[in-house]
């Protein structure tokens, strides 16, 4: 029985060297060894590994870590920045590893992210089917319909755009702070602001404050802070993701 096909590129993303993308060029250009030999493959059997050399440099796969991150308004979550964007990433300390961002939040949205050096863990938590609930409040202009009350509901359909699972709660009606929890389990774009125009309402502040059982608290604008390897490894098994097979 043959052993596993893997992309050599994953592997490569995972010890944090680079993006997969990256990785490819290296393939290409002859920068990667496996077992001491130039590799110019994509995809190498799993049990054939004895080492892996990437510009001269041996890596190891590196443990899963997982950081808090509360994102300003302001910045874009991506490493790409146009015009006079700014990216979120250039506020992160020069101490962390190579990280990717679980999900996205909007320019004008604040609050919690969730950093991985994991590319495969980012994208179990952003998957929809793993039902992964994201907190926002929402402080919002205009008259609160009665409809939009207590709505736990399973859809909404918003210009031909089908949302799941959206509950809404309202939490203060004053009218100078109308503020509205909103959970999710998924994050489409611009999901939050078009749910809130559906209902006649404009949002003023939006910011994330929970996603799953991690909670914003006390994080300060721009401040980031690494989950205890306990807790992190608890909370990847709750959600089926293989932690000790992952560090073998």
């Amino acid at each position: 029985m043959k052993n596993k096909l893997i992309r050599l590129s994953k592997i490569i993303s995972h010890a944090g060297v680079c993006s997969r993308k990256q990785a490819e060029v290296l393939i290409k250009n002859g920068e990667v060894l496996i077992n001491e030999e130039v590799f110019k493959k994509f995809v190498v059997e799993d049990g054939t590994i004895k080492s892996i050399k990437v510009k001269g440099k041996v890596i190891n796969k590196q443990p899963i870590k997982l950081w808090l991150f509360n994102k300003p308004i302001g910045y874009v979550s991506s490493n790409k920045e146009q015009f006079s964007q700014k990216s979120l990433f250039k506020l992160l300390p020069k101490s962390l590893p190579r990280v990717v961002s679980v999900g996205r939040l909007d320019i004008q949205t604040q609050g919690l992210m969730i950093l991985t050096n994991n590319p495969t863990l980012s994208t179990h938590l952003e998957n929809p089917k793993n039902q992964i609930k994201r907190k926002y409040l929402a402080k919002v202009f205009g008259k609160i319909p009665t409809s939009c009350e207590n709505l736990a509901q399973e859809e909404l359909l918003i210009d031909g755009i089908l949302y799941k699972n959206v509950n809404l709660k309202v939490l203060t009606k004053k009218s100078n702070s109308k503020i509205i929890e909103i959970i999710l389990t998924e994050g489409k774009n611009r999901e939050i602001r078009r749910i809130l125009n559906y209902f006649g309402l404009q949002v003023k502040k939006l910011e994330r404050i929970s996603f799953g059982p991690f909670e914003l608290n006390t994080l300060k604008d721009g401040e980031v802070s690494e989950v205890k390897d306990s807790i992190l490894k608890k909370f990847l098994n709750s959600i089926g993701f293989d932690y000790e097979s992952y560090l073998r």
